[in-house]
């Protein structure tokens, strides 16, 4: 089913697909960028919390961006 048929990704089967494409890598960006001590699962999966609570506000297209943006701007400095 293509993405811009629909208008956010509050959908949950949308949401579990997104997650399962994207957590991996997600995780492997913020292990890479902060190591051990940042605990990568943890703000990982606050990330996609984020996403789902404003599910509404952000389209398919737009979730990669918006759970990277969510990240940079809630994580301290590399070092």
């Amino acid at each position: 089913m293509p993405e811009n048929l629909h208008k956010n990704i509050c959908e949950q089967s949308l949401f579990e697909a997104f997650f399962k494409q994207h957590s991996k890598n997600l995780h492997n960006f913020l292990y890479y960028k902060f190591g051990e001590r940042l605990n990568p699962q943890d703000k990982m999966q606050e990330a996609f919390i984020k996403l789902w609570e404003n599910c509404k506000k952000v389209t398919p297209s737009k979730a990669k961006s918006y759970v990277y943006t969510c990240l940079l701007y809630t994580s301290p400095s590399p070092r």
